[in-house]
């Protein structure tokens, strides 16, 4: 794409209360452009001429399309000034229906010079401007750059590309391949999916950017989230399980189906790399030793290593019962790095057994794994397992109430970190007391499922549930916005950073929420709100003094910084 802000003029609609135009005598010809029009990545319907080989646009349409974006503006009329005025930073006011004018591209239109004036902000503007059947058109380059908004030309799509003006401490950057959709939503799973996005913080100050499709893409930006190089892994199975970024190596997860119960058949195999993504070794799970016919079904999977012991904690779908159902519960993986063997049992009941486990954390802490689960059945909680392998501490973060086995459940974890004296455990919660009955499909009583944001905080002197506590960051139940699942970042020992997307009720975007807290779960001041950020399905990396993340939409990706206070 080549940039075109001396090429683009732009159409402005007017109408009979904007007043009466004067126009010079002389036409020039003008026919409907050829080219499609795309704001912010999406195709939108606008209309367009091409006058002396450049293109010209409906201000509405453009007012209509940035709106509720850092370069949204209305149109009024200057009553004083006899002018059309911009304001810039207010969102787009309709006038009435708006139905587009039909314009056939079989035919030429006369374009004739117009005398209107225009004021931006309250400031007249010299701005040379067309009129076509009634309708003022104006140069875009005198209004790309004081609105101001970004155009980009692809030529061999032939399509005109519009984006908003990016927001202070973010960064529009290009992919390596197709930029797919993984923004945060206010919709909530009744269990998770393994995560394919994730961002990587390397010793260097780049970082990079793994994204599971087709195949395993690695792209790496510099400190100006510049592209600088793309890598491609190719599956080694057909299913992805996970990435980890480990202190001396990467490691990677696929797996494949097993439904036909072959003891034999490899289900699961974790692949080792260096940090340039060089196959090093692998290890391999079989049917038969984990009693797997879906590996990762129903749960996101993740990873965590110390020293030579590598922790995957995932989930799987498990060998036929003698109900002949295929039950889901977690499996945890513990893996000699060294050795690139298996050290623990994999068996239909592991000693940290949670079904179903519709999601899973995993963090060391010394020489002891700290796992986290989303229960529906055994247990029905948020729980807490800390061990070895071989015995483990239970302890409920959260109990959920309802039927043992009811898929719906109203919460959903969004990360697990810990503090020097703390585990804590960011989340989502309905209030409970309004659901009559919690059903594989459905909460009974709910009218709409909006969720308080929470931490369940476990201090590490004291094992047990009593000693958990629940601390409300933020209430949404019973008012008019809706908050995503919360991430919950790590930036020091004791100091944590969550954050939440907004939503209205009809899952329009709003402010991208965050709050620090202390290590013990208790907000360190005021929740901060940021527009126009998106939080997405990866998780925020520390780097340079800013919490980072990415958000691919509508083909493209957006890099989003938030300086961090010490």
């Amino acid at each position: 794409m080549k940039r075109i802000f001396g090429l683009l003029l732009v159409l402005l609609m007017v109408t009979p209360a904007f007043g009466t135009a004067t126009y010079a005598s002389n036409t020039v010809k003008a026919t409907v452009t050829g080219s499609s029009t795309y704001f912010e990545g999406e195709e939108k319907s606008s209309n367009g001429f091409n006058i002396a080989g450049s293109n010209y646009f409906n201000l509405r349409d453009l007012a209509r399309n940035f709106s509720g974006t850092p370069s949204q503006f209305d149109i009024t009329w200057n009553q004083e000034n006899k002018a059309i005025e911009i304001v810039t930073g207010r969102a787009y006011t309709p006038q009435g229906t708006e139905d587009s004018m039909y314009f056939s591209r079989s035919r030429a239109y006369a374009a004739a010079l117009s005398t209107s004036k225009v004021m931006i902000d309250g400031v007249l503007q010299s701005i040379k401007a067309y009129n076509i059947e009634g309708s003022n058109y104006f140069q875009l380059r005198d209004l790309a750059g004081k609105i101001p908004f970004e155009l980009e030309y692809d030529s061999q799509l032939n399509r005109l590309v519009m984006f908003s003006r990016t927001p202070d401490n973010a960064y529009r950057t290009q992919a390596s391949g197709e930029a797919v959709d993984n923004a945060e939503s206010s919709d909530f799973p009744r269990w998770k999916s393994t995560v394919s996005s994730y961002l990587v913080n390397n010793s260097d100050g780049s970082v990079s950017v793994v994204e599971a499709g087709k195949e395993v893409t690695i792209d790496t930006y510099n400190a100006n989230y510049e592209r600088t190089a793309t890598q491609k892994i190719a599956y080694e199975l057909p299913l992805f399980g996970g990435f980890y970024s480990g202190e001396q190596y990467n490691y990677i997860a696929y797996g494949q189906e097993n439904r036909e119960e072959n003891d034999s058949k490899e289900v699961i195999r974790i692949v080792k790399y260096d940090k340039s993504f060089n196959r090093i070794s692998s290890v391999s799970i079989t049917g038969g030793q984990s009693y797997t016919v879906g590996p990762f079904d129903a749960g996101s999977g993740r990873m965590a290593d110390s020293g030579d012991t590598l922790v995957f904690h995932t989930s799987r779908t498990r060998y036929t019962t003698e109900d002949k159902l295929n039950h889901q519960s977690q499996l945890t993986i513990i893996v000699n790095t060294s050795s690139m063997t298996v050290t623990n049992d994999l068996g239909r009941f592991q000693k940290n057994h949670v079904s179903h486990s519709f999601d899973q954390y995993v963090l060391f802490d010394g020489g002891e794994q700290v796992l986290v689960d989303h229960g529906d059945a055994y247990p029905r909680s948020v729980v807490l397992h800390k061990g070895t392998g071989t015995s483990y501490s239970e302890v409920d973060l959260f109990d959920i109430p309802g039927k043992t086995g009811a898929n719906t459940t109203g919460v959903s974890i969004g990360g697990f970190e810990m503090s020097s004296s703390s585990y804590i455990a960011a989340m989502n919660s309905i209030d409970h007391s309004l659901v009559s009955e919690y059903t594989s499909y459905e909460m009974v009583g709910l009218e709409t499922d909006q969720r308080d944001i929470i931490l369940s905080v476990l201090p590490k002197s004291s094992l047990n549930s009593a000693s958990v506590h629940t601390i409300t960051l933020a209430k949404y139940v019973g008012t008019d916005r809706i908050a995503s699942i919360p991430k919950l970042v790590r930036i020091a020992d004791d100091q944590m950073m969550v954050l939440w997307q907004e939503f209205d009720k009809e899952n329009h975007p709003g402010d991208v929420k965050y709050v620090f807290t202390d290590g013990s779960g208790k907000a360190a001041g005021d929740i901060q709100s940021i527009k126009y950020f998106t939080l997405s399905e990866c998780n925020p990396v520390v780097s340079g003094g800013k919490v980072i993340w990415y958000t691919n939409s509508n083909g493209s990706r957006m890099f989003y910084t938030i300086p961090v206070k010490g």
